[in-house]
């Protein structure tokens, strides 16, 4: 499998679940239709391009289980936050009064969207709190409370965004659950399934959400830019693209399919992408990493200086993301996780470091070109980067 990607053999790379990592056959796939374009742009724009966005699309709505008037392909999540919340904004449906929920182990820049059209329409945001061990029930019932609060105080709930898979930790969430909440107190529901594509076994229209957007470039093997935004069917009609482009003024999802002379052949490559997956075991992939990073935290967990016993780790992990704690003291701010990454870069090995809650943390990626000898090499070399132990 590693022999499959274009990774650098000299490093060691155990983040995928960042940025993801395109198999050469998919880079191929990509560049031949970028080939295509420029031996003849005026045919392939005009004549070849719209149909091959349709069929792109008609691929991710089968591998999503939806209809393909259901889902929209877009070039990131943090489009898709952005999308969703410019229409509510543009419909009066966000403005002073009115609220968005927002879970504390949400994505950076999906928060800053929020805070973004929070500013521009009077709206304010509230941050649901979420340690690192809280279990499912834990979770359910503090957005419970956060709800009453909110409306405790006079003010609406306009929007709960929660996410599948949180970035920080890789927790799996009971989003369905959470869902369920908003909607009983009238309120939209946003899931952030960025990691879920290739990852996860779900039923997108089974979440209960009204809106639901993920990518396939962390697990799905697709070239960067490739991801998706399902809409239920009642927000349908009041969603509508950032950029107004050929097809204004069809129904959803015709306006997204095109916004403007682009390069799109990361959205025609998604079919070569799902082959890969399939080929290289489907959801297998996420059994096997599941086997390989429990030996991994083993493994760092025997190298590393002993750990606070009080400090918790994430109940209900998902397959490919491991976070394992470190020292107490050690990568616990922004910038010293910076400084820890940097320096394990410098060793060749790529690694996401992360502060969170006041604690410093590794957190582990198992891939489909992973194997033990790679966590063996970090067991090896962190310690030594450490303060007070020995390199």
């Amino acid at each position: 499998m590693r022999d499959a990607f274009d990774l650098d053999p000299g490093r060691v790379h155990l983040n995928h679940g960042s940025f993801g990592a395109v198999p050469r056959a998919v880079t191929q796939a990509q560049a031949a239709f970028r080939a295509r374009a420029e031996a003849n742009p005026m045919r392939f724009f005009r004549v070849e391009g719209p149909g091959l966005r349709e069929e792109a699309r008609h691929v991710a709505a089968r591998f999503l289980q939806v209809g393909p008037d259901e889902v929209a392909l877009v070039r990131n999540v943090t489009q898709s936050a952005s999308v969703v919340l410019s229409n509510l904004a543009a419909q009066d449906r966000l403005g002073p009064g009115d609220v968005v929920v927002v879970g504390e182990q949400g994505y950076e820049s999906v928060r800053r969207s929020v805070v973004h059209w929070c500013e521009r329409t009077g709206a304010s945001y509230a941050v649901v709190p979420h340690p690192v061990g809280l279990d499912d029930e834990g979770l359910v019932d503090a957005f419970d409370r956060m709800f009453a609060d909110v409306t405790g105080e006079g003010h609406r709930v306009a929007l709960v965004i929660v996410d599948q898979v949180t970035s920080p930790t890789g927790s799996v969430l009971p989003v369905e659950r959470v869902c369920a909440l908003a909607r009983e107190i009238g309120a939209l529901s946003f899931v952030d399934g960025a990691h879920a594509p290739g990852h996860l076994r779900f039923d997108v229209g089974s979440l209960g959400a009204d809106f639901w957007t993920g990518t396939w470039h962390k697990w799905g093997f697709a070239p960067r830019g490739t991801s998706a935004l399902w809409v239920a069917a009642e927000e349908r009609e009041h969603t509508l693209p950032l950029t107004t482009s050929w097809n204004h003024g069809q129904p959803f999802p015709y306006p997204f399919d095109t916004h403007g002379t682009d390069d799109y052949s990361s959205w025609f490559a998604l079919d070569a992408a799902l082959d890969f997956w399939e080929q290289a075991g489907g959801f297998g992939i996420a059994k096997r990493a599941i086997d390989l990073l429990d030996g991994a935290a083993d493994l760092l967990g025997s190298a590393l200086p002993a750990v606070d016993p009080a400090v918790a780790v994430p109940l209900s992990p998902s397959p490919c993301l491991r976070l394992v704690p470190l020292p107490t003291g050690v990568a616990a701010t922004l910038e010293d996780a910076d400084e820890l990454y940097l320096a394990l870069s410098d060793r060749d090995l790529e690694v996401q470091v992360i502060p969170y809650g006041g604690q410093g943390w590794v957190r582990l990626s198992g891939a489909v070109y992973n194997e033990p000898e790679d966590y063996e090499r970090l067991a090896e070399v962190l310690p030594g980067l450490l303060p007070g132990v020995n390199a």
